[in-house]
């Protein structure tokens, strides 16, 4: 695990909670919990964020409805917001983390992720962009838009396989219909992107996170080693003092035990 894993960890953490202590005091304790797993990164990292989201579902910060549109979503709608818009996760990882099985992704994940978007962006933050319509009417050409969970917001989003993105990327060029649907939605990717408010960074966030991401180091060289770098791995591991002093120990025994026999 790297340093932008623990900033990304933060960031949503902070979508949870907004207040910059609480959020990194509750990262902080749940990746320490979560490590304890012996997940790969990825996982730790999406397990550790399932926990947030039910920690905060239970017990939701209510105070922060006062201070920005985005905290009168529930916690699980600003996770989704924050993953998609901010840390750029795929929907398969976004259903890893929420227990959504990857074969509900197109009818659970994709309309529900649009609902939260239209919500956000024109209920919420009473944004005064058009509302990002389908075409009036298609064409013999034109793909069919579900309005509950276009195409557009799949594109936008990178989620379209190599022959879908291919035929709609020449598909856009003539037909003047499609290409005004996808602008609407892109406006409005756009104007909810710069509404999260979780991206600003400052010095006392990045010590925050290189304090959670030493701790953690710590925690992976004392109770699971072979995950680090090989090299690595060796060099802190023989630098802790008890494992210096074991392999004195047995280096000791050994000896007396040669010369006794």
């Amino acid at each position: 695990m790297n340093k932008e894993d623990i900033r990304s960890l933060t960031r949503i953490s902070r979508s949870l909670w907004g207040d910059l202590d609480q959020s990194v005091a509750i990262s902080e304790d749940t990746l320490t919990s979560v490590s304890l797993l012996n997940l790969s990164d990825d996982r730790t990292i999406e397990r550790a964020s399932k926990v947030m989201i039910e920690r905060a579902e239970r017990n939701p910060p209510t105070l922060l409805k006062l201070n920005h549109p985005f905290f009168r979503l529930a916690p699980i709608e600003r996770f989704l917001l924050t993953a998609t818009h901010v840390e750029k996760w795929s929907y398969d990882r976004v259903a890893r983390t929420l227990g959504i099985e990857s074969g509900n992704i197109k009818t659970l994940l994709e309309p529900w992720l649009w609902t939260i978007r239209l919500k956000f962006c024109f209920q919420e933050a009473q944004s005064e962009i058009e509302y990002p319509h389908g075409p009036s009417s298609l064409g013999p050409m034109c793909p069919e838009y579900n309005a509950s969970a276009p195409w557009t917001q799949r594109m936008m989003d990178d989620e379209l396989g190599k022959r879908e993105r291919f035929f709609l990327q020449n598909h856009l060029m003539a037909c003047d219909k499609c290409r005004k649907a996808l602008d609407l939605t892109r406006k409005m990717m756009f104007k909810i992107e710069s509404m999260v408010p979780v991206k600003e960074s400052s010095q006392e966030l990045e010590n925050a996170n290189d304090r959670i991401f030493n701790l953690w180091k710590e925690g992976e060289v004392t109770l699971r080693p072979i995950k680090l770098d090989t090299g690595k791995t060796i060099v802190d591991f023989l630098s802790q003092t008890k494992v210096q002093f074991i392999l004195a120990a047995l280096a000791v025994f050994c000896f007396y035990w040669l010369t006794r026999n």
